[in-house]
């Protein structure tokens, strides 16, 4: 395999992780509004139980999201550098 091949399909392998990253925070946090919003769930585990998993879910599902819009902006401008840490 050619190293021009290679970098191509590494470039397609992160732009895929990218989407799902997005698409899976957009389920975590439709997850967690789901049970929020069900009572027959809150009836079941509690209603502490499902808003501190819902909270979680939702953390983590905002967590994806921005890990993915931080990969495509860092794909869109691939020259760009970051800041170095002080």
């Amino acid at each position: 395999m050619q190293t021009d091949e290679r970098r191509s399909g590494d470039r397609i392998q992160d732009q895929f992780r990218s989407s799902l990253d997005l698409a899976m925070g957009v389920l975590y946090i439709i997850v967690a509004a789901y049970a929020a919003a069900t009572p027959m769930i809150q009836e079941r585990f509690g209603k502490q139980t499902v808003y501190l998993l819902g909270a979680l879910f939702a953390a983590y599902g905002l967590f994806r999201v921005y890990r993915g819009f931080v990969a495509i902006r860092r794909q869109m401008n691939p020259g760009r550098r970051r800041r170095p840490r002080l």
